[in-house]
């Protein structure tokens, strides 16, 4: 085969991408290329260019925002002459907590033009480069680092003491890419068992790697997340695809044009990006016990059963599933212990996690007023709780006051006259039942699978 036809690898777009700016590159690290060393980073230091290219634009963050004990060590930060910087942006808003405070702001992701930073106590520059790269059916960027040799463990000590703080993770699904802002565990209102199911098993997984591969287990894990919409599933897997390192991956079901060789093609890339985490939501619409009535996918149930057997997974796959209600998925994919070890119910929250979701909207609200709000707004999901919030905002903005129990209940009870208006009773508001799915055990068909 000639050599020439070969597709080039991530390497030689990254050396392609130094070299069209290597007169500019060696004269900021005083050294030739060839006495120069290249870091394949996950700081992005590009993006402490930012505020001297956008000083006076109104940032709602920096994707990743770099730490400010790293910016405090620059002491010049400077561009290929003639070149106009390019830069990512995205309109947003930003909040101090109040309706009226919030102001136009932009999220911006430094792009494709280097950057030649000056540290105090390092000699040449540091010059960082974002190198865009055709990863399948999508671009991902890479950063690199280019630094001189003899400086090269000063760099990496720099690097590792004051790392870059990641403001969104990513999550790719075939031809495009998401950026999800990143969440905290304590961002969320949950129940303990939830907590314990997912939070605990989740951070303590990583954790231990070295004890499953000494007992020769393999390094994965899934879980199913089932219950009524809007009771904090997504929420859950945006906080654990923000774990530091992790990639993510996702796939539409009911795409068009995606197959059996699409799921294939998604859990080789998770693979190859390990740690990573698979996300399929909706699995219960996907793949229904009940065929003949339901919307199908073209993927084949075979084909998930392999993936989720690990016949076509590598070590360091994470797979999230979400269901609305898993009696309605195929017995196969519940029926077989380790497909997933956790299977973990998301009810409708009772009165102490409303009273609590409340609190964490509004910690100016009385207990009293809490307590009120949380006995009025029964039966709600959480999306429900604050689509009620929001409305009780929008009464509070009219009256020109701040946000009171009399503003919430009065949203709460538009809310719930709305519902029954389209034909659902006050017990459905929640858009479900508040009971977890009490069959479950009938859809895992008499198998060893534990729920929870």
């Amino acid at each position: 085969m000639d050599r020439t036809q070969l597709p080039a690898t991530e390497a030689d777009w990254i050396r392609g991408a130094i070299n069209k700016y290597k007169r500019w590159i060696e004269s900021e690290l005083g050294v030739s290329l060839a006495h120069a060393v290249i870091l394949e980073v996950e700081n992005s230091l590009t993006a402490l260019a930012v505020p001297r290219v956008l000083a006076n634009v109104p940032l709602a963050g920096m994707q990743p925002d770099p730490s400010s004990q790293l910016r405090e060590r620059i002491d010049g930060v400077q561009f290929p002459p003639g070149m106009a910087s390019m830069v990512s942006a995205r309109a947003t808003r930003e909040s101090s907590g109040c309706i009226s405070e919030r102001r136009a702001a932009w999220a911006v992701m430094w792009r494709d033009t280097p950057v030649a930073l000056r540290f105090r106590g390092i000699s040449g520059a540091v010059v960082a480069l974002n190198v865009p790269y055709p990863d399948d059916a999508m671009t991902r960027w890479d950063e690199v680092v280019v630094c001189r040799r003899d400086e090269v463990a000063v760099v990496m000590k720099l690097l590792a003491d004051w790392n870059v703080r990641q403001e969104s993770a990513v999550l790719a699904m075939a031809g495009s890419r998401k950026e999800i802002r990143q969440s905290a565990w304590d961002d969320l209102v949950l129940e303990d068992s939830v907590l314990h199911l997912v939070k605990n098993d989740y951070e303590s997984f990583f954790a231990r790697e070295s004890w499953f591969r000494q007992l020769s287990l393999p390094f994965r894990r899934g879980y199913l997340l089932y219950g009524p919409p809007g009771n904090g599933k997504t929420s859950v897997i945006r906080v654990m695809l923000s774990r530091p390192g992790m990639a993510a991956f996702t796939l539409n079901f009911f795409g068009r044009e995606v197959d059996d060789g699409d799921l294939q093609k998604m859990f080789d890339r998770a693979s190859r990006h390990a740690p990573a985490l698979v996300v399929m939501e909706d699995i219960d619409r996907a793949f229904p016990r009940n065929q003949a009535t339901q919307p199908r996918s073209r993927i084949s149930l075979q084909q998930l059963l392999n993936s989720l057997d690990g016949l076509t997974t590598d070590d360091g796959i994470v797979v999230a599933a979400t269901a609305n209600d898993p009696t309605a998925l195929d017995p196969a994919i519940l029926r077989r212990p380790g497909r997933f070890d956790r299977v973990v119910a998301f009810p409708n929250p009772n009165a102490e996690l409303r009273a609590q979701f409340f609190r964490k909207l509004n910690p100016s609200l009385s207990e009293g007023d809490l307590e009120c709000a949380a006995a009025e707004s029964g039966n709600f999901s959480f999306a429900l709780l604050r689509e009620a919030y929001i409305l009780a905002g929008q009464y509070a903005y009219e009256a020109g006051s701040d946000i009171g129990l009399a503003e919430l209940v009065e949203a709460i009870s538009e809310l719930r006259q709305s519902m029954k208006m389209s034909g659902r009773g006050s017990s459905e508001v929640g858009f479900g039942t508040t009971q977890p799915n009490p069959t479950l055990a009938e859809a895992i068909n008499d198998g060893t699978q534990q729920v929870g």
